[in-house]
């Protein structure tokens, strides 16, 4: 080969890079237009995987195959591959060579996108099937502009697929366009028609770029809106698996429209509640879940007895096929006391105390799956006869509380000589028609919250939702003697008959969230009660024994925490088109690690680009988060989870469960402990915690602090990198712990 050969051949060469180069830029900016469909980040990082990869792999395939061809089919063959690692590693061979399980994991989440769109509002999240939907798309649109830019050379066709990717937003509703995605892109696109040395195609270039720029301005004004929100919204929020489950329970039951949450059938009669967790430590500002570390041997599939319930107590088995809709949380909903769960995707656990089920990194979005439990029936008489259960750490009154409540208690239980007849009583005190159901009033008059400090407020208004019945006829019963704490979850919600004799189906939506008091007795357990007016129902409980459960809680026989009697499984009817929720199928959401090989250059390069990327991404993803705080977009929310991100990313020992109080004390030692000065940052922790509980639980004026949230940040993550070795900070950077949780974990359940 001639030396003038080698050089036109390594100009080609360059050149095709470039042009690689300048595809991925367009399209990622085009990408961007679609901030305004979908909630969240995680989406386009997906879709930025995906497009890197192939044209990645197309230019360097194309690099050493020597045919331009070639390297488009390798990008094809390459996007493939990483949606397989992305949505599907668990049922491929070495995480990234597809089976037939795989295809069969692609069709599941392309039916739950259909499911997901027809749902959802706008914004709308982008669920597992929606990001797989996305990744697929952007894969075959990057492996067109390869095609035509690197094979065909014929670059000016790009802007085809380009322009279809920016009107999205504009065919979906006029208002949702935003112009800067679409400069950018059309920059890039100029930089794509100009990049060939050689103008062999002016006719082509300059009516596409014509038609685009026309097509882009023109359409989205003559196109008839699509109204967003409605009955089908983008699903519930307050269960973020960040925020403690109760503390934005009451924006969302203010929301003018309730947006869908889940779906059962149950063999109980009449419904059931659905209990994600249970707040028993009752201080502060705030009530606590209790959050004993996760014991992975707690498998869902064998849980506990539930605590106290004895053999004495009459027990019924059911049966619940649950299907959750677009709800994201960590924390599943099914009814107390479970016996086993199976259909579950991921990695779930029972916690020991109060059976609540939760997941160290999966959420309940998506799922499908069945509940074996059990419906306990005490008598009237048995629950009198129970032995008080003063003594319990549960029964302590909560330190700082005003002595009314205490005085108010013992003035409406008077006369009632048991710790049952105490508990009626209180419960036939909310909803005996003084106290009215309000979710407007809490806000209004500045108690909107869950903290000891709202109480006396709430029984001065005689009015509030379900959190300020829930809390203060808890602690009024602690300041009886009697055990209690707080459950957080769903009410039943709506019976559907469908007709033409199919079973009945539970609609339950963001409406339908709940908490409701949970009081102690010994030989029963936990009983619920429900005190808030026109909400829920009241628990019946039998006059007399039953026959066969003649045995007292208190009498011998039944002394002690025997095992109650395991069901035998009664299987619930099944959900419309639900199919069998015991399959077995891996976490979409927890794919496996793919093994890489090296075969030749394409392994290498690729291995280099996937460990370069989360480096990127994870910045691309905090600048994102405080762009939302100083705009005031969930200001506290997202400053809590970037902090949770930093400290994990710095192997600082942080769980999402933590409240600001607990969080603050935990990375307050750090700084603390740190071998240069961090004295700015410790006060910065400090001002940041008063920020975010304001943010959440202040009145109106309070709220939207987001710039000052944004300072205080910056400030106490300079802190932390500083106080932290440079082995943490290096794999902070390159590996960041929260990043895989986000991408191969939280996106695919949401994706």
């Amino acid at each position: 080969m001639t030396s003038q050969g080698v050089a036109g051949r390594s100009a080609s060469d360059g050149a095709d890079i470039r042009m690689s180069g300048l595809l991925l830029l367009a399209l990622a900016l085009a990408v961007t237009s679609l901030h305004s469909v979908l909630l969240d980040t995680d989406w386009w990082f997906s879709a930025f995987g995906v497009m890197f990869v192939v044209f990645l792999v197309a230019a360097v395939s194309r690099y050493y195959l020597r045919r331009s061809w070639l390297g488009t089919m390798a990008g094809l063959v390459a996007g493939m591959l990483v949606i397989t690692v992305f949505f599907a590693g668990d049922t491929a061979i070495l995480g990234f060579i597809p089976t037939a399980s795989t295809f069969e994991r692609f069709g599941e989440l392309s039916k739950a996108a259909g499911d997901s769109i027809a749902q959802q509002s706008i914004p709308a999240v982008a669920t597992a099937g929606i990001q797989f939907l996305i990744c697929w798309v952007i894969a075959l649109i990057a492996v067109v502009m390869d095609g035509v830019a690197n094979w065909w050379k014929l670059p000016a066709l790009t802007g085809v697929p380009l322009l279809i990717v920016v009107l999205v937003p504009s065919f979906i509703q006029p208002g949702l366009s935003d112009a800067l995605p679409f400069e950018l892109t059309a920059v890039a696109y100029l930089l794509i028609v100009l990049a060939p040395r050689r103008r062999i195609q002016p006719a082509i270039a300059l009516p596409v770029g014509a038609i685009a720029i026309v097509a882009a301005l023109v359409i989205p004004p003559i196109l008839p809106p699509v109204t967003p929100g409605g009955s089908n919204g983008s699903g519930v929020g307050v269960l973020a698996e960040s925020i403690n489950p109760i503390i934005n329970l009451g924006a969302d039951l203010r929301q003018s429209d309730a947006t869908p949450a889940l779906s059962y059938t149950t063999t109980a009669a009449g419904g059931e509640y659905l209990r994600l967790t249970t707040l028993d430590s009752f201080s502060g500002k705030q009530w606590l879940p209790s959050t004993p570390k996760l014991d992975t041997k707690h498998s869902v599939t064998q849980i506990a007895p539930a605590p106290g319930l004895t053999a004495a107590i009459k027990t019924a088995n059911v049966s619940t096929a649950i299907q959750v809709d677009a709800t994201t949380g960590a924390w599943l909903p099914v009814p107390y006391p479970p016996v086993d769960v199976n259909g579950l995707k991921g990695s779930w656990y029972w916690q020991s105390g109060t059976l609540a089920i939760r997941s160290p990194n999966t959420s309940m979005e998506g799922q499908r799956y069945t509940v074996d439990s059990l419906s306990v029936e005490p008598t009237t008489q048995q629950l009198e006869s129970a032995p008080s259960s003063a003594s319990s750490s549960l029964a302590t009154v909560p330190a700082g509380l005003d002595p009314i409540v205490a005085k108010t208690a013992a003035t409406v239980t008077t006369g009632a000589k048991t710790d049952f007849e105490k508990a009626v009583a209180l419960q036939d005190w909310f909803r005996g028609g003084t106290f009215t159901y309000s979710t407007k009033t809490p806000a209004a008059e500045g108690f909107d919250g869950s903290g000891l400090d709202v109480i006396v407020p709430f029984l001065k208004a005689k009015s509030g939702y379900c959190v300020h019945f829930a809390t203060t006829m808890a602690v009024m019963a602690r300041t009886l003697g009697i055990p209690s704490r707080v459950a957080v979850g769903f009410l039943p919600g709506k019976a559907t008959k469908p007709g033409d004799g199919k079973v009945t189906v539970y609609q339950v939506s963001s409406s339908n969230l709940h908490a409701w008091p949970e009081l102690y007795f010994k030989g029963v357990g936990w009983v619920r009660f429900e005190p808030t007016p026109g909400r829920g129902f009241e628990p019946n409980f039998p006059s007399a024994p039953s026959i066969g459960t003649t045995t007292t809680p208190g009498s011998p026989a039944s002394t002690g925490p025997t095992a109650a009697p395991t069901p035998t499984p009664v299987a619930a009817p099944k959900l419309p088109n639900q199919g069998d929720t015991t399959k077995s199928v891996s976490a979409l959401n927890a794919p496996t690690p793919v093994t890489t090989t090296s075969v030749g250059g394409l392994g290498v390069l690729l291995l280099i680009a996937l460990i370069l990327a989360p480096a990127i991404i994870r910045i691309s993803i905090r600048r994102r988060r405080f762009d939302r705080i100083r705009q005031g977009v969930d200001p506290a929310s997202t400053t809590w989870q970037e902090l949770l991100d930093s400290a994990r990313d710095l192997g600082i020992p942080a769980s999402g469960s933590l409240t600001p109080a607990e969080l603050t004390l935990a990375l307050a030692g750090v700084l603390e402990r740190a071998p240069k000065r961090t004295g700015d940052a410790r006060s910065a922790l400090d001002e940041l915690r008063r920020l975010v509980e304001d943010e959440a639980f202040g009145p109106p004026e309070y709220r939207y602090l987001g710039e000052p949230m944004a300072d205080e940040l910056a400030i106490v993550l300079s802190g932390l990198r500083k106080a932290v070795p440079l082995g943490n900070r290096i794999a902070a950077t390159v590996v960041p712990p929260s990043l895989v949780d986000r991408v191969f974990g939280r996106s695919a359940v949401r994706a």
